[in-house]
C-alpha cells in the first residue's frame, strides 16, 4: 500500500512540474519573448579528432617514441662522419686492458669479446650509444654516451671503464 502512495505522489509531482514549465513558457510568449529555444542553444566548437591524444595510451610509450625520433634525427646528424670499429660493440662486452703514453699523449688498449685489441685515443667513439672518449686517466677511460631518459629526452651519461689488475 505504501508503494502505491509513493508512486501516486511521484506522478502528481511530475505533473505539477510539467504544468509549471508550460505556464512559464506561456508567460514568456505573452511578454513578447517569442524566440525559439534553439536560438539560445550554444554550438559545440569544431575540433580535429585526429589531433587528440588517445586517453588509453601510455605516456611512457609516447615519450619513448618521441625520444626515438629525436635520437634518429641525431643519428642522421652523426651519419656524416665515418663510424669507428668500436661503435658496433656494446660497452659491456669491451674490456680496458692497458693505458700507456704514446708520443706524449695517453692512449688506451681495449679488447672486444674475441680478444681483438683496439687502440683508443681521446675523442674516439665507442659503444652503440655514440659514446665519445672524453678523458684518459692513469687507470680508467671516461666516455660520455647519449641515451634516452624515461621522459624521452636525450641525456649525456658518463661511463667509466677501469683497468682490472690480474695480479696486484
Amino acid at each position: 500500500m505504501d508503494r502505491r502512495l509513493w508512486s501516486i505522489a511521484g506522478m502528481l509531482l511530475g505533473c505539477l512540474a510539467l504544468s509549471l514549465c508550460d505556464n512559464s513558457l506561456a508567460l514568456a510568449g505573452a511578454t513578447g519573448d517569442s524566440k525559439p529555444a534553439q536560438q539560445h542553444s550554444v554550438k559545440a566548437p569544431q575540433f580535429d579528432i585526429a589531433s587528440l591524444r588517445d586517453p588509453f595510451s601510455s605516456y611512457l610509450e609516447r615519450a619513448a617514441e618521441q625520444g626515438k625520433a629525436k635520437l634518429a634525427v641525431q643519428q642522421q646528424r652523426l651519419s656524416n662522419r665515418k663510424r669507428e670499429p668500436l661503435e658496433q660493440f656494446d660497452l659491456s662486452t669491451l674490456k680496458l686492458v692497458a693505458i700507456f703514453k704514446m708520443g706524449g699523449e695517453r692512449v688506451a688498449m681495449v679488447e672486444d669479446a674475441t680478444s681483438k685489441g683496439y687502440v683508443v685515443r681521446q675523442g674516439n667513439y665507442m659503444g652503440k650509444h655514440n659514446g665519445k672518449v672524453t678523458r684518459l686517466n692513469a687507470d680508467s677511460l671516461v666516455l660520455v654516451e647519449e641515451v634516452l631518459d624515461p621522459a624521452g629526452e636525450i641525456v649525456k651519461r658518463p661511463v667509466t671503464l677501469t683497468l682490472n689488475e690480474v695480479n696486484p
